[in-house]
């Protein structure tokens, strides 16, 4: 360094802050159960992020396609009520038909929720074992609308 009015190349590296990523998920422990946390810009998000999530946990939805779709409508009294319905839909979609589901779309409002939602037929090959979920339960279930929205599920596994 020379001179009064001094320059410098020197850069410091500084790691930026980690920041969460817009709409997701992720899980959290809970005894002999598993916690499913999500969160989004919107309740819908946060919806189509929960239901992606508990997707997530019983196959590996990260090779699905979206080739096929189908439509979820279901109403509620109360955003807790209507998280468990819309989950439960997607529960018996995923058990019943096979259906991985590589994306979700939720608007919601008004005691309801509709749905879009994109994957493709179960092929072992691809989407790994099926972890079994018995249930969704009410216990500990949060609804905030936000923004950002949160939700928060325990699945009984």
């Amino acid at each position: 360094m020379t001179g009064g009015g001094c320059s410098s190349s020197i850069r410091a590296s500084v790691p930026p802050a980690a920041v969460p990523p817009a709409r997701g998920f992720e899980y959290f422990e809970h005894t002999a159960d598993v916690g499913i946390r999500a969160w989004g810009p919107t309740l819908g998000d946060a919806f189509a992020a929960a239901a992606e999530g508990l997707v997530a946990n019983m196959v590996d939805a990260t090779a699905a396609r979206r080739v096929g779709e189908a439509q979820i409508d279901v109403e509620a009294d109360s955003p807790e009520r209507l998280l468990h319905a819309f989950l439960e839909e997607v529960l018996f979609l995923v058990q019943t038909r096979g259906w991985v589901i590589a994306h979700v779309e939720a608007d919601v409002g008004a005691g309801r929720v509709r749905a879009r939602l994109e994957g493709e037929a179960y092929d072992a090959k691809r989407h790994g074992h099926v972890h079994e979920i018995k249930a969704i339960t009410m216990h500990e279930m949060a609804v905030r609308a936000g923004p950002p929205a949160e939700v928060s599920v325990i699945v009984d596994i």
